[in-house]
């Protein structure tokens, strides 16, 4: 199995922590799907208090931001294709980019600068930009 292929399985099964994780928080049944974004994003609003309230640690920011990226971008692919990439240039700072019709899109940065800098990011209104193809 290429890099690429483990990347893509390990995405997409991280899809399901991402809807374990936001079941057990709103206690609501959630899909991959767009109701199910709305979910993720109220649960990223409640981590990036309890953040504000008391820091998490490095290890679960990347582990909430992968898999919440992971669902962003699942439900991404199945609407516009794409493809999963590991950027290493900086070793010491790898991420993973969803790639789609020449443009990168970093879907679990975005979880992660919601959680940590801006709760006034909007995970849904970033994924409506990717789907118009805006997105930087």
């Amino acid at each position: 199995m290429t890099q690429i292929q483990q990347l893509n399985q390990l995405m997409s099964d991280s899809v399901q922590d991402a809807i374990t994780y936001i079941e057990n928080v709103s206690e609501q049944k959630v899909e991959l799907n767009v109701e199910g974004l709305k979910q993720l994003d109220l649960t990223l609003d409640e981590l990036a208090k309890e953040h504000q309230q008391s820091a998490l640690d490095n290890k679960t920011l990347f582990t909430v931001s992968t898999m919440f990226g992971a669902f962003i971008g699942e439900l991404f692919k199945g609407q516009r294709g794409g493809e999963w990439f590991l950027d290493d240039s900086d070793p010491a700072a790898p991420f993973i980019v969803l790639n789609y019709a020449g443009k990168s899109y970093p879907f679990a940065s975005v979880c992660f600068e919601k959680i940590v800098n801006n709760a006034d990011i909007s995970v849904c209104k970033y994924f409506e930009l990717a789907l118009e193809n805006k997105s930087k």
